[in-house]
């Protein structure tokens, strides 16, 4: 059992009131021992676990007579609330003296009585060798007999006790954690005045919050080791226990020496981060991390997973996911290309993925927008959060209005009772993904404005706002800006979304690629001839990786050996079996003949001679040809002829080139077929 030393001058009533007075707390629990330095013989030394002076001049006194003098605790004193009563009854303004056994300590009871808030009083220390014959009111902490005859009233307070905060203290150095001391201690303050104003309730707010995180702390699965700077333990759940197979209470203990050989690197190691140890065949997931405090190290922190519940953990995580379709299966890894520019795309989507922005991704149908935006989830610190994704062309307005936002219950008729969450919920601490946000009505549109802004959702039929943790990644492909310009596009919604854009480029602008993903898409199945390869080259893609697929699954059912030959590819790649008068009667109703036509021929003419077919040389050709066409006029043509595939148009100066449709197109036409 620990012990505590009471030093005073002599065997004084004194003594007997400290000794009772720490009985009041300790009692049962610490041997209370009395010295007297008046008794204290040469080369006797005071070994017990805490020392308690009054004063600081006893402190020189005796430091010689302790074993260990940092366990000397100069003692703060204070009264009893029931005594202060007695103060507050002499009349304000009075001049009243205060009397003790020595100058220390009658300066020490005028402090203390102004500290608690005793100042309607004028307080004068008594000093022996000084007479006070105005004063006749005195104030004295049970030292009645040295008060002067001539005071006629005394108010004697009584010896003062132990405050509270020299308690604490003392619990503190002592470290004992006992329910028996906390609860005497909370009752004991109680009955006091405390030198620190507020620190009374504080300690009782404090105390019902150990209690509190106690419990949140051992109802954990986890297990939670704390240690201070020098590796004492002061928190060590139940889990931490039990999963370290420790059937004792570590605490105070040093987190150095608890570990067997086989969990020596916790101790030895200082940080630590999902490290895996074989612990007494079980293998168990550590991190540990040093605590700091104004820059200073100022504590250890270890977590200890049992790898069998972490398993559980993401089980039942990725079951409740894909019950709910709210997860990412797709990640960069999958995105098939040798292509500069899809590897540039990727490069900058990786990027992405480190920041919690909104996200723009622009790209034409089949390009493969939600596999981006699913890598880039996955690749993000919320990769095992849900991921939602909603297409905002596929629904109804009202029925996307509520699938987004969800309703409470009789929001509607048709509603459910207990009314619904949204997309926009169930993507909390995730990501959702709003493909084709070109469409989504202007209504919604403000909606999803102020969620971006207030990171809050509101449910239909609701008055209740509820907050959310989302990162957005918005798709489209359609052109914004034009939108915007015919008011069916909010503008400050584009900018709000638009903050990290990334633009996927056509597959016809990356034709290395087509081959790679028909081989990845036929699993390396088939041969491919040369002819086969020019005209898959030649052709546009529109359709893009998703046309790629299916032209895949057409090879896969059509070719009937390993070599993939034209009968083998899909008619309207090959032209085989059209004669091209649907789409020549579609160019003569959209164009006229005559500007179709010379377009095309010039353009195959340029390229013939190595020129660059782009706009202004076409110009100066057609105008060698008497032909006065607008840049307007033949911006027109180029584009609806690049989306029939009869022309191929290159980013920037590229120019177009003809394609084998094309050639075929315009061959017929000059033969007047």
């Amino acid at each position: 059992m620990k012990s505590i030393a009471v030093v005073t001058d002599s065997n004084s009533k004194l003594a007997v009131f400290l000794k009772d007075n720490l009985k009041e707390i300790f009692g049962g629990l610490v041997n209370i021992n009395n010295y007297y330095i008046s008794e204290i013989e040469e080369g006797f030394v005071i070994e017990d676990d805490l020392v308690l002076v009054m004063i600081e001049e006893r402190l020189i006194a005796i430091k010689d007579y302790v074993k260990d003098i940092s366990k000397i605790i100069v003692i703060e004193r204070t009264i009893r609330e029931k005594e202060a009563y007695k103060i507050f009854s002499i009349p304000e303004g009075m001049d009243v003296l205060v009397v003790n056994d020595n100058k220390e300590t009658t300066l020490q009871i005028v402090s203390l009585l102004y500290e608690i808030g005793i100042n309607h009083l004028n307080f004068i220390p008594y000093y022996e060798e000084r007479e006070y014959p105005d004063i006749k009111v005195a104030i004295t902490p049970g030292e009645i007999n040295r008060v002067p005859k001539y005071i006629k009233k005394v108010v004697d307070i009584g010896d003062r006790c132990i405050d509270f905060l020299t308690f604490m203290k003392m619990i503190n150095r002592l470290q004992i954690h006992n329910d028996v001391i906390q609860k005497r201690l909370m009752k004991y303050s109680d009955t006091i005045i405390n030198i620190g104003n507020g620190i009374k309730e504080q300690y009782k707010d404090l105390y019902s919050k150990n209690l509190e995180m106690d419990t949140v702390l051992n109802q954990l699965n986890e297990g939670i080791i704390l240690a201070n700077r020098d590796g004492k333990i002061i928190v060590a759940n139940y889990s931490a226990l039990k999963i370290l197979d420790i059937g004792e209470d570590i605490i105070h203990k040093n987190i150095y020496d608890i570990f067997e050989e086989d969990l020596k690197k916790l101790s030895s190691e200082k940080v630590l981060k999902d490290e895996v140890f074989k612990f007494k065949n079980k293998y168990v997931n550590v991190n540990k991390k040093v605590l700091n405090y104004l820059g200073m190290e100022n504590g250890i922190l270890i977590n200890i997973r049992e790898i069998t519940e972490i398993k559980k953990l993401e089980q039942n995580l990725s079951s409740k996911l894909r019950e709910h379709g709210q997860i990412a299966r797709y990640s960069f890894k999958d995105i098939v290309t040798r292509s500069s520019s899809m590897e540039k795309c990727i490069r900058i989507a990786k990027k992405i993925s480190d920041s919690n922005l909104t996200v723009l991704i622009t790209g034409e149908s089949g390009t493969g927008k939600e596999l981006l935006a699913q890598s880039i989830h996955n690749e993000s610190g919320r990769r095992n959060q849900p991921f939602v994704a909603v297409n905002c062309a596929a629904m109804p307005e009202n029925l996307l209005e509520s699938e987004l936002f969800g309703y409470d219950r009789g929001a509607f008729t048709g509603a459910l009772k207990e009314g619904k969450k949204g997309l926009f919920e169930m993507a909390n601490n995730g990501t959702i993904f709003l493909d084709e946000i070109g469409d989504m009505p202007l209504h919604l549109q403000t909606r999803l404005l102020r969620i971006l802004q207030e990171k809050q959702v509101m449910r239909i039929g609701s008055d209740k706002v509820i907050d959310i943790d989302i990162r957005v990644i918005a798709a489209t492909n359609r052109n914004l800006q034009n939108l915007i310009d015919v008011g069916e596009f909010r503008e400050d919604l584009y900018y709000r979304i638009n903050v990290l854009p990334l633009l996927i480029p056509p597959l016809r602008y990356r034709k290395e690629d087509v081959l790679l993903l028909l081989k990845y898409f036929l699993k390396d199945k088939y041969k491919f001839n040369g002819e086969v390869k020019k005209i898959i080259e030649e052709y546009n893609w529109p359709g893009n990786i998703r046309e790629v697929k299916n032209v895949s699954s057409y090879i896969s059912l059509m070719c009937e050996d390993k070599e993939i030959t034209e009968k083998s590819l899909p008619f309207y790649i090959t032209d085989i079996d059209d004669d091209f008068s649907k789409e020549i009667e579609i160019l003569n109703k959209k164009l006229g003949y005559e500007k179709y036509f010379y377009t095309l021929k010039t353009v195959r003419k340029l390229n013939n001679e190595g020129i660059s077919a782009g706009r202004n040389n076409i110009i100066k050709e057609l105008k060698r040809e008497n032909l006065n066409f607008t840049e307007a006029e033949v911006r027109s043509v180029l584009k609806i002829m690049n989306e029939m595939n009869i022309i191929y148009s290159k980013i920037g100066r590229g120019g177009s080139e003809i394609t084998k449709k094309g050639e075929k197109i315009l061959n017929r036409i000059s033969n007047g077929i």
